[in-house]
């Protein structure tokens, strides 16, 4: 998967002492990790999961700023129970997050029997790199800036904002200077070699947030080069470059004058081809960009999440100004609201949120609907005191049976996997690791290995190959459950398995005590 998951909250998975925890950030972590699964997999079969081309919200861009949030929201329970040695427990995550990205997404290690690092190419960005640098910077605020005095017996409903007034200026700081560069940098006009043609782009302006000329390009090739990037984006689906945006079904490049263009290249962008260097106009081709590179866990973008995560450690120190379950409530529901109507109104009145870009209105967003979801399952999980009578009831599986189970326990199976998040998420289709564990053991080719050969024959036997499996030209199975079907429907059904036996490995884990954390 392209941008999976996107995954944070993993670097503080493991349990610590039962009274110390809070079973709603491992229950909204599970669930994050479930849809990231989900999205992953299915976006190509169902474009309007996937994640957007580049402006508006759809189910995928959740993942990331869930993951960022509930990593601030632990740093501050996790150090408030550390005595000595925190930066050095800070520098190894980080490093171990950051080194573990390289080795999954920097490199071909997820290719199905094939393993290496070139060094020439291998991309720095990267989902596990984006939340080392994240959480990196965030414990630095935590730790180093200094919080406020205030007058013994202090109280207020602004407390937790007049304490950490200080370290809520330098995490905005990082806000400040993305968008002095995104709007205020002139960027100049670039090009870039595509199946052996040189594609020109004019720009020569400052505060452009289209693809094309963005200022999150231009800082990454500067810093990187191409080469270091990711190989596409989610851009490539946008109407500028698919006729079938959200889905992907590339345009054609138009030929550039006086250039020999390949009858074919390797790309999944085609030139056409030009007689007598003439073009047909009845043809709607790609825009230049379309074949760049630009990441999407750029180097830019990834300076106002830093926002995000410590938007996280404020609703997580929430819990320590205030320690009645009301008064946090109170807390997180109007300052939650406050950001999601403000997101909602900087989208329409200014940037509309975007996740290529960690956009202004996205922060915002995101932070009001994550903050609104930790004080759903907060009351479903840990201030239970509130609940009715009936959401509190339980039943017994039989009359002898030790087991009880209630309406809340839905939940249960999400805080499995929120415990065990790292491990669920390297080994789960989400993972990159599974695509090359998978591939280790098979019959002539790697593609022909358990997982492939149950899918093909059991649930939708040789698809017809058609279209890159856009959502508008869907292969149609030949045998199996399926036959007569779209594949989708297969793959909905196949993807909806698997996440229910990684729940069960989950469950199977947490039964037997056993956590993995980095």
């Amino acid at each position: 998967a392209a941008d999976q998951g996107e995954l944070a909250g993993i670097a503080l998975a493991s349990p610590p002492p039962r009274k110390q925890r809070l079973v709603s950030l491992d229950g909204i972590r599970g669930l994050t990790v479930a849809v990231m699964i989900l999205v992953d997999n299915l976006g190509d079969w169902f474009p309007s999961i996937n994640h957007s081309p580049w402006n508006i919200v759809t189910l995928a861009d959740y993942v990331m700023p869930f993951f960022l949030f509930m990593v601030g929201c632990s740093m501050s329970l996790a150090f408030k129970k550390y005595k000595a040695g925190v930066f050095l427990k800070v520098l190894k995550r980080t490093a171990k997050l950051f080194i573990l990205g390289i080795l999954t997404q920097g490199s071909d290690f997820p290719a199905l029997g094939n393993l290496g690092i070139d060094l020439k190419r291998v991309r720095i960005p990267g989902i596990l790199q984006r939340i080392a640098w994240a959480y990196f910077v965030t414990a630095l605020i935590a730790l180093y800036v200094p919080q406020r005095q205030l007058p013994a017996g202090s109280k207020g409903y602004f407390r937790a904002f007049r304490v950490h007034a200080w370290q809520w200026a330098v995490a905005l700081s990082f806000l400040v200077v993305y968008l002095i560069v995104m709007l205020a940098v002139p960027i100049p006009s670039w090009s870039y070699v595509y199946g052996g043609v040189t594609m020109h782009i004019k720009c020569d302006v400052a505060g452009d947030l289209t693809p094309a000329c963005s200022a999150s390009r231009w800082v990454d090739v500067n810093l990187m080069g191409f080469d270091h990037m990711y190989n596409t984006g989610e851009f490539v689906r946008t109407p500028e470059c698919s006729s079938c945006s959200p889905a992907f079904c590339p345009r054609p490049f138009r030929c550039p004058l006086n250039a020999t263009c390949p009858e074919t290249n390797d790309g999944p962008f085609q030139f056409e081809l030009c007689p007598k260097g003439v073009c047909p106009d009845n043809i709607e081709y790609a825009a230049d960009w379309c074949g760049a590179r630009l990441d999407p866990e750029g180097t830019l973008s990834s300076m106002p999440t830093i926002v995000t995560t410590f938007i996280g450690y404020h609703f997580g120190m929430v819990l320590q100004h205030f320690p009645d379950p009301a008064d946090r409530l109170w807390q997180w529901v109007p300052q939650a609201t406050v950001m999601l109507v403000a997101g909602v109104v900087v989208q329409a009145a200014w940037w509309p949120a975007s996740k290529q870009l960690w956009s202004p209105a996205y922060i915002l967003v995101m932070a009001g609907a994550n903050g609104i979801m930790l004080t759903l399952f907060y009351c479903l999980l840990d201030f239970t005191s509130w609940q009715p009578s009936w959401l509190r009831r339980r039943w017994k599986l039989t009359n002898s049976s030790k087991i009880a189970l209630g309406p809340t326990d839905v939940l249960r199976p999400f805080v499995w996997v929120g415990m065990n998040t790292i491990f669920i998420y390297l080994f789960s289709p989400a993972g990159d690791l599974w695509e090359s564990i998978q591939g280790y053991v098979y019959w002539d080719t790697p593609d022909n290995n358990l997982v492939h050969a149950t899918y093909a024959n059991v649930f939708c036997h040789k698809p017809t190959p058609d279209c890159l499996g856009v959502n508008d030209c869907q292969s149609v199975c030949h045998g199996g459950l399926f036959a007569g079907h779209q594949e989708r429907w297969a793959e909905l059904l196949w993807i909806l398995l698997r996440i229910g036996f990684w729940i069960g490995v989950a469950g199977v884990l947490h039964y037997r005590g056993w956590y993995w954390a980095l």
